[in-house]
């Protein structure tokens, strides 16, 4: 009876058993393995995917790049055009400033220079006429006349070298506005002598200046050695 019992278990626990548990072990890992597979295909098929936009995004930044280098030269170059331009102007305007600003301290150029009287006898109150203008710097010099009018105001400075005969005298006037700024007296017994003499005066503009015989009738000599002259400049204007 014991024996019959054991035999009975055993077939119980035989017939209990899944039927075909192996197959379907094997199915069950075929079918992972296959998961798998299919999943490691899409995870490749991704990474390819985004390694064409990494190398899309790479190329498209690099054309970026590219094209902004291009874009600072060509600023870069403008840049550097502008600022020699400016350059050259700022330089060219100081010049200019500068130029402008020593002509101002220069103010205008006012000088004359005469020679050769038209009279070597002149009498009292007649104006000593110098016909050779040899430099009018402003035109103020009239050598018809023997009058300087001045062209600008300022302060001038004039001068006049008489030459008189042996034993003759010459008195002289330089006459500004008809009023004597400088008178004297030029003489020698023997021989002919060249005397000078030169004043300062300030002017204003169309202001008159000329050499007059003061008093008494006066001889003078005119020769290549001997010069008869009257001129005149401005020191400031």
């Amino acid at each position: 009876m014991f024996q019959g019992l054991v035999a009975i278990l055993f077939i119980t626990a035989v017939l209990s058993e899944p039927e075909c548990s192996r197959f379907h072990y094997e199915e069950q890992t075929l079918n992972k393995m296959i998961r798998q597979e299919i999943t490691m295909e899409k995870l490749q098929a991704d990474m390819a995917a985004t390694r064409r936009q990494v190398l899309d995004a790479l190329g498209k930044l690099t054309e970026t790049t590219l094209q902004l280098r291009e874009d600072w030269n060509n600023e870069k170059i403008k840049l550097e055009h502008v600022a020699n331009v400016s350059a050259e102007e700022t330089n060219k305007s100081v010049r200019n400033f500068a130029a402008a600003e020593i002509e101002k301290l220069k103010g205008p150029t006012v000088a004359f220079r005469s020679k050769d009287l038209v009279d070597l006898t002149p009498s009292p109150g007649e104006t000593l006429v110098f016909k050779t203008t040899t430099l009018n710097e402003g035109l103020g010099y009239d050598n018809k006349s023997g009058i300087f009018t001045a062209p600008v105001a300022g302060t001038y400075s004039f001068s006049v070298q008489l030459c008189v005969s042996g034993g003759k005298d010459m008195f002289y006037a330089i006459v500004s506005d008809g009023v004597e700024i400088k008178k004297g007296w030029f003489c020698d017994k023997d021989w002919v002598t060249c005397y000078t003499t030169d004043t300062v005066a300030v002017l204003q503009k169309d202001s008159k200046v000329y050499v007059m015989c003061s008093y008494s009738r006066s001889f003078l000599v005119t020769t290549s050695n001997y010069w008869n002259t009257f001129s005149g400049v401005l020191v400031k204007s």
